[in-house]
């Protein structure tokens, strides 16, 4: 339940006894876990002057009753600590420590809210409103339907306009306007030669071969009917090659802008999406709308051509038939119309499935190698095999309707049929003056079967427009997220930096309600090289992902150099630092391509030279082909050693400001490290530095090391001043790298 200025009935009773008579309610919000530690009602209410707990059985778990209250003046702290499947709201009042609920993890969000909102208050006399909490909250909401939208987008897919996604579809051929005209006039051309068979025909039958009048145009009306066949024959390829161009164009524009936007799109996103679905975006989404594009917009013209010439024809021939052709097109556009909204939750899920299989297999063959180590190839193929049998379950219930409904359009329309060989042969049969002919009977039967032709492919069109609707929506949903800011106007040019960071009281979590990094305040100054230490887990890759702006702050600041990081142009922030990884990743290609990968106008003399600095141009020298060595997919042709130092020099290359090395030498033999170290050393110089390091020896020479625990930063100084404190965390974390080197070296 979100935030709300009202209490339920349960509890209204209970609160009204507990105010007092000036206390004014500022708001409310229920608890999933009960007095009791078992699933139930719980309900925090925040008035002006006290926080109350109340439940509907009025009992809470230690036996006191309720409703807890705690004055606000009372209150020093506020928190809403995570627990396993859980959390708590803590009060720290008068000194003590007064636990007031339980609340599962799906409310954590809110009740972290309501915490700070309260905490704000008392220490910096922020008023709260429950305006401000609402507008805050992480669950957006569709306001059509109230659907919960999904994180990385606005837009609610429930209520997608279809024939605005299908317009935007279509603007895509604007650009290549002189080309779809072409293809009109072609459609044109091509229904009015598809139009005259059925004539010449009658003139056939009528004049030829029945009454025998003009026997001599025999050769003349085949021939004619041959023309005819050919020329529309021609008209279709032409016009085919005119759109399958366009409709290449049209897609390859497409794939280019989603590509380009994923680019652009920040970590977030990327973390709630798996790469085998967003390929499964870039590949197979826009195919359907290449189909779409070539074959949909193509035939919607002719078949559009087609029923109206036919219908004219028809209705000129003879109405009376005419009126039998059009008896099953009410019952078809029902039908039609039904199907369409069942088909489209079907295909939805059948996307979904599609998307799944494909980020399992993006996954697997990932991780194959873990997937080997670990022998675990057939769990690998169930899981597989799981979402390849949702799939399969899913095309079949689609193709199942599909085939389902088109018999019975087909059945319409040969009642429709035989009806007119009824009718009209009777007509024939009366030779009644001015009546039918038998050649208007057979050029009325072949106007027929054209005209049902185009009705028929109505469905056909729903089964295109369903797939590329649902497509668009996919391909949309990322084009129109709200990209990472490298285009802001309003942002501040820095093609110079400094190197200083600072930050101040910084508070980032990747679920907001889940702080990884707390209350850090740390001032870097230009040059200095920080050691960054901690357990596990204790938000030290987190601080650099945030020096990057991978992510941005939940509160506090950032600030590069003065200027709050936010505020700076990202291409030149981006651009002066430069990372080196645990795990480096290296693109396919050549040794010489990876290393000027920052700087791809660096001429060789500059790469040799970032090299020989990362002490790499030994190695890259004996290889076959040196520097245009090929390093195979990630790297695979080099050893751990041979890439981190590709990537130290891609770094000295690049010249950063801001050099951050995230345990670069963690995963290198002894003689390799010493290597690195070397390169290291020669890559810090002059640069504010950032490290990470698994071997506690190699941050020796920092400036400073921040000790970090649990996200909040306990200790700073140089390795000296720490390891002095003999009960400090870094000298516990000294301690016991240094008993586990000595069991490896009597294990050795």
């Amino acid at each position: 339940m979100s935030f709300t200025a009202e209490v339920p009935p349960e509890i209204k009773q209970k609160l009204s006894e507990a105010l007092a008579d000036d206390e004014k309610l500022i708001f409310s919000l229920n608890s999933d876990i009960g007095a009791d530690g078992a699933y139930g009602a719980r309900y925090l209410v925040c008035t002006d002057k006290r926080l109350h707990v109340l439940s509907p059985d009025g009992v809470s778990a230690n036996g006191q009753p309720e409703p807890i209250s705690v004055y606000m003046a009372d209150v020093t702290e506020l928190k809403a600590e995570p627990l396993v499947g859980s959390g708590i709201l803590v009060a720290t009042a008068a000194g003590k420590r007064i636990e007031l609920m339980q609340y599962t993890n799906s409310l954590a969000a809110d009740f972290t809210k309501a915490a700070k909102a309260v905490t704000d208050q008392v220490k910096d006399h922020k008023p709260i409103t429950l305006e401000k909490l609402v507008e805050d909250e992480d669950t957006k909401r569709c306001d059509k339907c109230g659907r919960v939208l999904p994180s990385w987008t606005d837009t609610c897919p429930k209520c997608i306009d279809k024939a605005k996604v299908l317009r935007r579809i279509l603007t895509y051929s604007a650009p290549y306007w002189p080309y779809l005209l072409l293809g009109v006039m072609l459609s044109l051309l091509g229904t009015v030669t598809m139009l005259a068979p059925p004539r010449i025909s009658k003139t056939l039958v009528d004049e030829v071969l029945v009454s025998r009048a003009h026997p001599e145009w025999l050769l003349v009306l085949v021939l004619a009917m041959l023309g005819a066949r050919v020329l529309t024959m021609l008209l279709g390829m032409a016009r085919g090659w005119v759109m399958v161009w366009l409709g290449g164009r049209v897609t390859f524009d497409i794939r280019v802008q989603l590509y380009s936007k994923m680019q652009e799109l920040t970590l977030r996103f990327f973390d709630k999406k798996k790469v085998g679905g967003l390929i499964s975006r870039m590949t197979r989404d826009t195919d359907h709308l290449y189909f779409f594009a070539v074959d949909g917009v193509a035939e919607v013209i002719v078949n559009a051509l087609m029923l109206v010439g036919i219908g004219v024809m028809l209705f000129t021939m003879q109405p009376l038939l005419a009126c039998f052709v059009l008896i099953p097109a009410p019952f078809i556009a029902v039908l039609t119309s039904l199907f369409f909204r069942r088909i489209r939750s079907v295909y939805h899920r059948l996307w979904h499935r599609w998307a799944k299989m494909s980020a399992t297999v993006g996954e697997s063959l990932s991780g194959i190698r873990v997937v080997k180590a670990f022998a675990q190839e057939p769990r690998e193929a169930g899981r597989f095999t799981s979402d390849a049998e949702a799939l399969f379950s899913q095309g079949v219930r689609a193709e199942r309707i599909w085939i389902t409904f088109f018999p019975i359009i087909e059945l319409f329309m040969v009642i429709a049929s035989l009806l007119v060989w009824f009718v009209g042969g009777q007509m024939v049969l009366r030779a009644e003056p001015g009546g039918a002919t038998l050649g208007d009977l057979v050029a009325f039967q072949a106007y027929m079967a054209m005209f049902y032709g185009p009705l028929n492919f109505l469905g056909r069109l729903y089964s295109w427009m369903q797939r590329a609707l649902t497509a668009g929506e996919r391909v949309f949903e990322v084009i129109d997220t709200e990209p990472e800011h490298y285009k802001d106007p309003d942002a501040v040019s820095m093609p110079v930096l400094k190197g200083e960071v600072q930050f101040e009281d910084a508070h980032f979590g990747y679920k907001r309600h889940i702080p990884v990094v707390k209350n850090v305040n740390l001032h870097v100054k230009q040059g200095e090289m920080i050691g960054l230490v901690g357990h596990s887990g204790a938000g030290k890759s987190t601080m650099i992902n945030l020096i990057c702006r991978f992510y941005d702050l939940d509160e506090g600041e950032l600030f590069i150099d003065g200027v709050d990081i936010r505020k700076i142009r990202l291409h030149d922030l981006r651009g002066q630092i430069g990372i080196v990884p645990q795990e480096s990743f290296l693109f396919s290609g050549t040794i010489a391509d990876n290393i000027a990968y920052a700087k791809p106008d660096a001429s060789r003399e500059e790469i040799i030279r970032a090299a020989r600095a990362a002490n790499a141009h030994d190695f890259i020298r004996k290889l076959p082909d040196g520097y245009d060595s090929e390093v195979g997919e990630r790297g695979s042709r080099l050893s751990g050693g041979e890439k981190q130092r590709v990537a130290i020099a891609r770094a000295i290359l690049n010249d950063p400001k801001i050099l951050i090395l995230d345990e670069a030498t963690a995963s290198v033999d002894t003689e390799t490290e010493q290597q690195i170290q070397q390169a290291i050393a020669r890559l810090i110089e002059s640069r504010t530095t950032f490290a990470i390091a698994h071997r506690l020896s190699t941050l020796r020479n920092a400036d400073r090391l921040c000790v970090l625990k649990d996200g909040e930063m306990v200790e700073v100084g140089t390795h000296d001043e720490l390891v002095a404190k003999k009960d400090g965390e870094y000298a516990k974390l000294v301690k016991m790298q240094s008993e586990i080197s000595k069991l490896k070296a009597i294990n050795g």
